[in-house]
Formats: structure tokens, sequence, C-alpha cells
């Protein structure tokens, strides 16, 4: 598995399969690069696919501070270095957190190199404070601050309580116990990616910015707050659209494999 050393010496872990037009592939979190393994063989023969693992995840190593404060911009910046490094435009796709990832990344590169951006579900709760929907914020910011104050004090299958705001109520115990037990494994990393999505510093005028096209993909039986984000990043950015997935929620990357690939591929 190939490494991108970044400008501080750290390594960014990714994985290559396919040819043609560099496609990176950012995972939500808890996660790493193969969350994508299910979408990459329907996009390998057109696109030259690039499944990294976020710092902190899989074989990258972690950032310099677990802090939530400055964190998406500290990942954006290292999946921003990578695109740098890829020859000609490159496509960028996120998943949950990972689009807000990539969302940060591209706002970083201000549209140099990037084709066109896809985000599945992204969770930018960011979105919902530029565009005063308090409504749909403010239960948001209450449940996840609830979520990593129980993680921080180290509260047993805290993490449950995450996995079933976005899957419903017993998603969590339905699970296999090895999934369940990796999701409490990373359940501190990922109390701060959710805090930091409520964290973030793009202002308006950042948004306004990125000028390329930016598809933002929800699924039908997820929560409406995914819709309420996808929303106001359409009223945020100047080149932006909505899809649905009908029968899909936010494990669409499992689901729905080649709808998804179909979306970034279009």
């Amino acid at each position: 598995m190939p490494d991108f050393e970044l400008p501080d010496g750290r390594k960014l872990a990714y994985r290559e399969e396919g040819s043609g037009t560099p496609l990176v592939l950012v995972h939500g979190s808890p996660g790493e690069g193969s969350s994508w393994r299910r979408v990459v063989p329907h996009l390998k023969e057109r696109f030259r696919t690039i499944c990294l693992d976020l710092p902190g995840y899989g074989s990258s190593d972690p950032l310099v501070s677990e802090e939530p404060t400055g964190r998406m911009d500290a990942m954006g910046a290292a999946v921003a270095r990578l695109v740098e490094s890829l020859e000609g435009p490159v496509r960028l796709a996120g998943h949950s957190y990972g689009g807000n990832i990539t969302l940060q990344a591209a706002l970083q590169l201000q549209a140099r190199s990037i084709d066109r951006i896809v985000l599945f579900e992204p969770v930018y709760f960011h979105a919902l404070q530029l565009v005063d929907d308090h409504a749909a914020l403010e239960p948001a910011a209450v449940h996840f601050e609830d979520y990593a104050r129980r993680v921080t004090a180290g509260e047993p299958d805290a993490v449950r309580l995450m996995i079933d705001y976005w899957f419903g109520q017993g998603a969590f115990a339905r699970m296999p116990a090895p999934v369940r037990a990796y999701l409490s494994i990373f359940a501190t990393l990922n109390a701060s990616d959710a805090r930091s999505s409520f964290l973030c510093t793009s202002t308006v005028a950042d948004l306004a910015r990125l000028h390329r096209p930016v598809t933002i993909v929800d699924g039908g039986t997820s929560p409406d707050m995914v819709r309420s984000i996808g929303r106001a990043l359409v009223k945020l950015l100047p080149d932006a659209r909505m899809e649905g997935l009908a029968d899909a929620n936010h494990g669409m990357l499992d689901t729905h494999p080649e709808a998804v690939a179909r979306l970034i591929a279009a």
C-alpha cells in the first residue's frame, strides 16, 4: 500500500486501482479507504481511483493534534496536497464526514486541478450555520455534543448514539459484534470529527468562490437532516445541485454501489 508524504513528513496511505482521470475517494468517520471497496469495481475501467485513509485512520499517520478545532481544515489540507500531486483535472468524491473533508480540500485548492465534486450525505453542519437554519441545526448540535461528551467520559458503546441517529433506533445493536467493536474503538476520533463539523471557519464568501460543479446526494430513507444540509449547500455554492437515491440511507456505499458509481461518473 503506497504512502504520500505530506510537507511535515507525515504519511497519507492510499490504495490505487484502474486508469484514466484521477478520482480521489474520501471515506467517512470512522472508516478507511476500503469503505469504497464495493464502488471501485464500477469505476476503475474509466478512472484511476485513489482511496485514501484520512489522517489517524487505516495506515495513515495521525494529525499533530486530535482536537476538534481546526481538524477539518487540517484533514482538508492533507487531501489537497495529495490532489496537487496528481496530473490533470482530478475528480473528488466524499461520503459523510469525508464529504466535509472533500469540500475543505476543494476550498483550499480554490478549484485548481478539480474537475467536479460529488458529496454523498456530507455532514457539513456548518452550512446550516451559514444559512441561519437554526430549526435544523440546534437539535443536531445538542444531540452530537451529548454524544461527544459521553464518548469523552468513557461511556461504553456511546457510539450507538451516532449510529442510531443516521440509521434508526436499534441499528447499532443489530450490527455484527466485530463492527460494533470497531466503531467503539474509534469512537473518540469520531467524536472529535463530529465536534469539528460544527466548528468549521469557512465563510459564505469562501464557498461562493468554489466555481466547480458539485453534486450533493441524499438517501430517501435517511434523516431529513441530510436534505437540510444539501439545501444549505445548494444556496451557498455557485454550481451545486441535489440528487436522490430513493431507497438508500447513509450506508449507500455498501447497499447501492452501482448507483453511487454512476453519480460519480456522470
